[in-house]
């Protein structure tokens, strides 16, 4: 082989282990779970039994049902004894923390800034778990791309189109071969199922942020004198049960993203050697 084609055919096989790293990277789909655990129906106060990746509702050792574990105490004012003398008063309530027992029970209104910095950290822009999922499904798209598009330029140059003429070895053409065709189409169709994917993938990441937005606008900026705060309480609740089903919508694209590449890895390998 001459020395430019085996500078091509090297080229072309470094394309392999690029879309192997594509097709097994994990980070993504590890960042969207843990923000789909901080969305859990057990935390917020919603029903999420349907959904295969949630864990028990009844995970307190006691086995009643509630949502925590150890009674906690919580501290109500302005009545919380019926005798409108506004002194606290002191109740039970079986909720993990007084934070979350506070949005699920209303017990108090003060809480909103607690569950309102926890949807915040999963949307911080530096660290935040919706963030990086999306720059890491963003990055494995550009990589993708960039193999495919090596891939292709190499495999022109060095006669690996299936419409590209071969000869016998004697200068005899044999035109167009169906197996290499049929390999090519196989490739294109992976390539572009993988494209796809990695676009809904990151258009339910960017439904989720913007439903988990809102719900922290409504519980930060909400009004305490507000007749309405119960009413905010509760769309802050369905606006973060939309963003944990979002979530889940992202979780499957990403993985049927990661499945198409390891895909046209095989593929690509079998281009290449039946060259």
């Amino acid at each position: 082989m001459a020395t430019e084609e085996q500078r091509l055919m090297d080229l072309a096989r470094t394309v392999p282990a690029i879309l192997l790293l594509v097709g097994t990277s994990g980070k993504a789909v590890a960042n969207i779970k843990c923000a789909r655990e901080l969305f859990a129906g057990k935390k917020w106060g919603f029903d999420d039994s349907d959904d295969p990746e949630s864990p028990p509702s009844n995970t307190d050792r006691g086995g009643n049902g509630s949502i925590g574990g150890e009674p906690v105490e919580t501290t109500t004012t302005g009545g919380g004894d019926h005798s409108g003398s506004g002194v606290p008063s002191k109740s039970k309530t079986t909720g993990g923390s007084q934070a979350q027992a506070s949005l699920l029970r209303g017990v108090s209104v003060d809480s909103g800034g607690y569950w309102a910095d926890v949807l915040a950290s999963a949307l911080a822009p530096g660290e935040g778990h919706l963030p990086v999922a999306y720059r890491e499904i963003t990055r494995l798209v550009s990589l993708h791309a960039e193999a495919g598009h090596v891939f292709v330029n190499c495999a022109a140059r060095l006669g690996l189109h299936p419409d590209d003429d071969d000869d016998d070895g004697n200068g005899a053409r044999i035109g167009l071969q169906p197996d290499r065709a049929a390999r090519w189409k196989r490739w294109m169709d992976l390539r572009e199922a993988a494209v796809c994917h990695a676009h809904d993938a990151l258009l339910a990441l960017s439904s989720a942020a913007a439903a988990a937005t809102a719900a922290e606008d409504f519980l930060r900026w909400r009004s305490n004198e507000s007749p309405r705060r119960e009413g905010w309480r509760s769309a802050a609740r369905q606006l973060v049960k939309d963003a944990r089903r979002s979530l889940g919508e992202a979780t499957d694209a990403a993985r049927l993203m990661r499945d198409a590449v390891l895909c046209e890895f095989f593929v690509t390998w079998v281009i290449l050697t039946r060259a």
